[in-house]
């Protein structure tokens, strides 16, 4: 019984899906695989994401607020690529905040990859910090490079544009009939 015990508090010590005592799951190749294929297996095509004889202007508000809850989740999967898109355009035009994502990125890799029990060292051992203390520390100078990189105006310049046109495309596109009849089927 006291081998079982001792076997199993191991086993919790050296669990790399912990962070600062919460347990979180750590991302693996499988589970990005999985949400790929959710959500892209959603994807609709371009041609019926921009058909222009579906496009009309809404009668009333009741209108465009069936449109646009029918549309945002039937074109979810291409409403995700427009924000990914508009994403790697505020990166390529915004150097210093792509540096800093990378940089922050390979810091959080780096410190994830010890176990979380085990000290790490720094500049021939005349610094060691704990994992706990790592992702304190990097997550200090994360805010600091995001504020320095205008981080905060990119996210909102991200979220503005993207559900303006969100927004747009899902009030001026009427519902397709296949999907109206999918609903009452």
């Amino acid at each position: 019984m006291n081998i079982q015990q001792t076997s199993s508090s191991n086993v919790n010590e050296n669990d790399n899906g912990s962070f600062i005592g919460i347990n979180v799951p750590l991302l693996s190749n499988e589970t990005f695989r999985q949400i790929r294929e959710k959500r892209f297996s959603m994807f609709k095509p371009w041609s019926d994401f921009f058909d222009r004889n579906r496009i009309s202007k809404p009668k009333d508000f009741s209108d465009i607020t069936k449109r646009v809850s029918h549309n945002i989740v039937y074109f979810q999967a291409n409403y995700l690529i427009i924000v990914l898109v508009l994403l790697i355009y505020i990166m390529i035009t915004n150097l210093l905040l792509l540096i800093s994502v990378v940089a922050i990125g390979a810091g959080f890799y780096y410190v994830s990859k010890p176990p979380s029990n085990e000290p790490v060292s720094f500049f021939g051992g005349m610094v060691v910090a704990d994992q706990k203390k790592l992702y304190i520390i990097l997550g200090i100078l994360s805010v600091i490079l995001f504020y320095l990189s205008s981080g905060g105006s990119a996210l909102f310049w991200i979220v503005g544009v993207s559900s303006t046109i969100i927004l747009i495309h899902a009030s001026l596109l009427e519902p397709s009939i296949e999907s109206e009849f999918a609903q009452t089927v």
